[in-house]
């Protein structure tokens, strides 16, 4: 009898939110992206049907944009079908993962979101999910089952590189790294350390839900060009007000860089404002999530993560540390 051997491949699928970026991250490792049928009925339910996938490895990319619940209900729906179809392997892979700031509840009385809309995913099927910077250190402990593998990428390496090509051009550069409040400051110290420039603080007390009072800043800022890096933008309120009490106390101008650009309700709004006075001079965010429509087409720069998230993939595939790629 003939000796029968044992092959897998890799499959790139994508939800409806940015199949855009899938492309580019396929791209990257010179597969195609495959397509994935999607039926929306009257009601909003939704139905997937996969490619053949029986024995290989499937990567669903989705992020979790608006409308979020109908995002993740799409990945959901594909992750099972490729379960179903008999995948050997099914890789959740969300840029941007809705309810990622719920990442406790206020009381016992509340729902605990951030946990349950990873779980929907394991429960459809994923045996890993990785997502690009995680707003919270604690979702690797949301998940239910300890086989189900959970790897945040970080954006720090596509970010850095944009520094570097923009701003950073000698010692004299007067180039301040920012932190918008304290709980970034830990992640943008490695900014700073990277570059060796000065970093600073601004010192906020949150109000309520997207509503913050800045309180003070940290750090001399007077003359120099502060690059303020945050994890995402949503409102804007707390960019804006930030970088408002940059330039009050002397800085010559203020960059405002975000891995997420969610840019709800008035957000573009507002950046487009404080561009105007001169509050913002640059804006930029990476492409785990699309633009609004209304986004002005000089407002906002995009740094692209999908290397990195390629890069991911390929060691998923040849079974390789996803980790070990930024330590």
């Amino acid at each position: 009898m003939k000796e029968r051997t044992l092959s897998s491949r890799a499959h790139i699928l994508s939800g409806s939110y940015d199949p855009a970026f899938a492309r580019r991250v396929a791209r990257e490792i010179d597969l195609p992206l495959e397509d994935t049928l999607l039926t929306h009925f009257a009601n909003s339910e939704v139905k997937a049907e996969v490619p053949a996938v029986r024995g290989d490895h499937v990567f669903v990319i989705q992020s979790h944009g608006a409308p979020v619940n109908e995002a993740i209900m799409e990945q959901a729906a594909i992750i099972n079908a490729a379960r179903r179809a008999s995948a050997r392997d099914v890789t959740a892979i969300t840029p941007y993962r809705g309810y990622g700031r719920a990442d406790r509840p206020d009381n016992s009385h509340e729902s605990y979101m951030g946990p349950l809309a990873m779980r929907i995913l394991e429960a459809a099927g994923a045996n890993r999910i990785i997502e690009v910077d995680p707003h919270a250190g604690q979702s690797a402990g949301f998940l239910r089952d300890v086989g189900t593998e959970y790897t945040p990428i970080p954006s720090y390496p596509a970010i850095q590189e944009y520094i570097a090509e923009h701003f950073i051009t000698g010692e004299d550069d007067n180039v301040c790294i920012v932190s918008p409040d304290s709980g970034r400051a830990k992640l943008n110290r490695r900014y700073a350390e990277y570059f060796n420039r000065p970093r600073a603080i601004v010192d906020k007390i949150r109000t309520g839900a997207n509503q913050t009072e800045v309180m003070n800043v940290i750090g001399e800022v007077a003359h120099m060009h502060c690059i303020m890096i945050d994890d995402m933008i949503d409102t804007a309120g707390t960019i804006v007000e930030g970088a408002a009490a940059l330039r009050a106390r002397g800085a010559e101008d203020v960059t405002v860089i975000a891995t997420h650009g969610i840019f709800s309700g008035p957000a573009i709004d507002r950046l487009t404002a404080a561009k105007q006075d001169g509050t913002i001079s640059h804006i930029a965010v990476s492409d785990t999530l699309r633009l609004p429509d209304n986004t002005p087409d000089d407002l906002v720069e995009t740094i692209t993560v999908a290397p990195l998230v390629a890069r991911a993939i390929s060691n998923v595939f040849h079974d390789q540390s996803v980790s070990g790629m930024y330590r």
